[in-house]
């Protein structure tokens, strides 16, 4: 095949071109969002907005070139279609940055708008240029505070105390993102947990109306998407077990899936960074105390993924108090340990190491007894270390000896409910919405506080 002759052909200005016909599509401005009466259908096209932390790349392009496509495809059939640009402005990227020349985060953000705007004009999308905004206007973050305010005057909108990241050095909070192996990403200074009074959205009202709508969804949206969804939101139901702590006035309330297993309890837990764990150690023995501070540190060091890796060595501390089994009246040890989170159920567990692996791991850690309660063909876990599936007919659990898992499940779960012992209860995965890692560079929260009363 002969190459094609390129002979006696101009060549093809690209740049002259573009800086010809830029200044011709400002007037014309054809890409225009139409006004409110405007007959034609109408059609949304909503690309991500980029964080002006620096230049725009030929990444960038690709991006907004999916974006680009249905929009003038519309346009082409005569549609009226709104397709606005932005900058996210507001954030971390531009907070750090600044941090690191000495510069004034809005004077940063806003220079680095000017040149991405410059090459966004450039990639030639069809951007309607006068539906322009930056997260960081007040003219747009005015409606972020007043979403608040709507939430804050229904209710949805509280503070609580929580455990956040903290770098002792930056005297700052710190997002999961920017602690990279136990370091402070901008100091390399080791990262502790520290409680501060926090903002949260009460998303957790929505959870059973969240779930349970995803049926009209059916059909329109990917099952994968919807599966995902599901079990980021993490309905399970259960009992609340209420268990008498020796030596405490109030008992402690765990959340549990499986209170057939009750009789396969053999100790307890509570998480270690919980208020429950430092108060049973503070009415502990000084040496407990001590041991306990020391574990303490220790556990605010650790990131919660971290704690919760099933390959990791279960560790913990006695804290010389008991629980009562409410169904035996067995005496349970009571530890503090990190790989129950203080902030999933109550932030204490009752450990049945027999049919639970975690627990299992942390039973031979510390020689605690194991007692199988579903029958089963596989090994005693005591001796092989394996925990055995929960499935199967209750052995060794009273009243409950011989029924499958759903039956016993009810049973026990009438029995505690009638005794005023526990009831039947749900629970979620999903948490409440942490809203107020408030930094200089963010939306500010439109709360005036009390420097007398704290509120």
């Amino acid at each position: 095949m002969s190459e094609l002759s390129t002979e006696g052909a101009e060549r093809y200005d690209v740049f002259a071109v573009q800086e010809k016909w830029l200044p011709v599509w400002d007037e014309r401005a054809p890409f225009k969002a139409g006004q409110p009466g405007d007959p034609r259908p109408k059609k949304y096209v909503l690309d991500m907005f980029p964080y002006p932390s620096g230049d725009l790349h030929m990444g960038h392009a690709e991006a907004y070139a999916m974006g680009d496509i249905p929009a003038r495809y519309w346009f082409l059939k005569g549609y009226d279609v709104l397709h606005p640009i932005g900058w996210d402005a507001f954030g971390l990227p531009a907070e750090n940055a600044a941090i690191k020349r000495g510069a004034d985060p809005a004077a940063w953000t806003y220079e680095n708008i000017a040149t991405q705007k410059a090459s966004m004009r450039r990639y030639a999308c069809s951007f309607d240029w006068d539906r322009v905004l930056n997260t960081c206007d007040p003219e747009y973050y005015h409606w972020n505070q007043w979403l608040f305010l709507q939430m804050f005057e229904r209710g949805l909108a509280y503070r609580k105390p929580s455990n956040v990241n903290w770098c002792p050095n930056c005297q700052t909070v710190l997002a999961n993102e920017q602690v990279v192996g136990g370091l402070c990403e901008r100091c390399d200074t080791a990262v502790t947990k520290k409680k501060l009074t926090q903002w949260y959205f009460r998303i957790t009202d929505y959870a059973d109306r969240l779930l349970d709508d995803m049926t009209e969804l059916e059909g329109q949206w990917p099952d994968k998407v919807l599966t995902m969804q599901r079990n980021w939101i993490g309905r399970s139901t259960g009992a609340e077990v209420n268990f008498v702590v020796e030596g405490r006035d109030e008992p402690i309330t765990v959340y549990t899936t499986r209170p057939d297993t009750l009789f396969g309890a053999t100790f307890f837990v509570v998480a270690a960074d919980s208020d429950l764990a430092a108060e049973l150690a503070s009415e502990a023995s000084p040496e407990v105390q001590a041991a306990f501070d020391a574990y303490l540190e220790e556990v605010k060091a650790t990131a919660d993924i971290d704690r919760l890796a099933t390959d990791r060595p279960k560790t913990g501390v006695f804290l010389n108090r008991f629980a009562i089994n409410p169904v035996n009246d067995e005496r349970l040890p009571i530890y503090a340990a990190e790989y129950v989170l203080s902030d999933y159920g109550t932030g204490a567990i009752m450990a049945v190491p027999a049919h639970d692996q975690r627990d299992l791991d942390f039973a031979r850690a510390f020689d605690l007894p194991v007692r199988v309660v579903v029958e089963t063909d596989l090994d005693d876990p005591a001796t092989s270390g394996v925990a055995t599936p929960g499935d199967g007919v209750l052995i060794n659990s009273g009243s409950l000896n011989g029924l499958g898992k759903a039956e016993a499940i009810a049973k026990i779960t009438a029995e505690l409910q009638g005794q005023g012992r526990g009831q039947a209860a749900k629970n979620y995965r999903l948490r409440d919405w942490l809203i107020s890692r408030q930094r200089y560079w963010g939306t500010p929260i439109p709360i005036i506080h009390c420097p007398d009363c704290g509120e």
